[in-house]
């Protein structure tokens, strides 16, 4: 098996020669058999996961390439159209993989999904067969973890590596961000500080643009402060009947203001700092034991309903954001909001939802 032969765990990976036999042997069945094609430039579109994409592939059709789903087609049509093209281009990942079955010394410009970040799977590919490789970067993608989406824009420098002028970001550039950012916080994705900070020349002048363009940020309805890119609070709620709700992020409604099913337990997470909580059961058991980020508190599998919360940071929070909290209940009203670790309790009416908020602490004067 190929995967077998060759290893990637990082730059230091590489492959046999048994690897190189079997990529020789499917690349020469495609020379071969190779029939003409329409076009000697093509670009690999992946689609999946990607904001900006579309736009990528329209410029480059605008530079004479050849758009190609590979999904749509059949391996020997994949590779007639790998082995007969000039210059490859694609996103970095799975489809500019299929390099290796490109002949030798053909262009391929690569466009890396995050700024100075180069797979090391492709540049050990690279040395399979030797290729014409250029890395451009023309991404904008911050808000990233495992699984995440990524954003490209029309950047400077995709423009300048095909001698075209460069006239600034455009309306299409701001949307994309836009849509990518505001899809990433929905997802409960955060930015990427080592990211953010390698981004910062671009990002910088990019968010200066930007933030002009008030009304694009009014219509695509951005929560407050969303341009600082910070963590986000996450945290969902066991329900009778229905288990562990999926999680949801900060002013999301955990539960159903709805459906009368009772809350049993809860988990918070927030990846900036140490969050505590602790939930009310009765008055003969009172307040469960402090738990923190991620951790349970409340019970499951004991039909155990909870009447009250607590939320706290720990010191370096407390100093940077107000957490507030509210549960709805069983009578179908709201709590008061409550904040920084004062006792919430419903008096005596189950909850069914819960909502939390951060608020930046303003700075003291000095």
């Amino acid at each position: 098996m190929p995967e077998e032969s060759f290893l990637s765990y990082d730059d230091n990976g590489g492959f046999t020669s048994e690897y190189c036999e079997i990529v020789d042997r499917v690349r020469n069945f495609a020379l071969r058999n190779r029939t003409p094609t329409s076009c000697k430039k093509i670009y690999y579109f992946h689609g999946r996961r990607q904001f900006g994409e579309e736009r990528l592939a329209e410029y480059f059709k605008s530079k004479g390439y050849e758009v190609i789903r590979p999904e749509k087609l059949t391996l020997d049509e994949q590779l007639n159209w790998l082995i007969n093209c000039e210059s490859f281009a694609s996103t970095l990942g799975s489809c500019s993989h299929n390099s290796i079955f490109l002949r030798d010394g053909t262009e391929t410009i690569f466009i890396p999904r995050l700024t100075e970040k180069i797979t090391s799977h492709q540049k050990i590919l690279n040395q399979v067969h030797p290729i014409n490789a250029n890395y451009v970067d023309s991404s904008l993608s911050i808000c990233v973890v495992n699984g995440s989406n990524y954003c490209y824009i029309l950047s400077e420098q995709l423009k300048h590596f095909f001698g075209d002028k460069w006239d600034g970001y455009d309306e299409e550039d701001f949307k994309t961000f836009l849509q990518y950012v505001k899809d990433s916080m929905g997802k409960d994705i955060s930015v990427n500080l080592d990211i953010k900070k390698r981004y910062s020349p671009v990002l910088e002048d990019f968010m200066a643009q930007l933030k002009r363009r008030e009304d694009l940020i009014a219509v695509y309805n951005m929560p407050p402060h969303w341009e600082q890119f910070r963590q986000l609070m996450s945290y969902r709620t066991h329900v009778h009947e229905k288990g562990w709700l999926a999680f949801q992020s900060e002013e999301q409604i955990s539960g159903s203001t709805e459906d009368k099913f009772e809350i049993q337990a809860v988990k918070i997470n927030f990846p900036g700092h140490k969050v505590y909580y602790s939930v009310y059961y009765n008055t003969a058991e009172g307040w469960s034991a402090e738990v923190s980020n991620g951790e349970m508190a409340g019970t499951t599998g004991k039909r155990k309903p909870i009447y009250g919360i607590k939320i706290w940071f720990d010191e370096a929070g407390d100093k940077e954001f107000d957490v507030l909290y509210r549960v709805h209940t069983f009578d179908g009203t709201w709590t008061p909001w409550a904040k920084n670790g004062e006792t919430l309790y419903s008096h005596e009416q189950k909850l069914n939802a819960i909502q939390i908020k951060l608020k930046p602490v303003k700075p003291q004067p000095a």
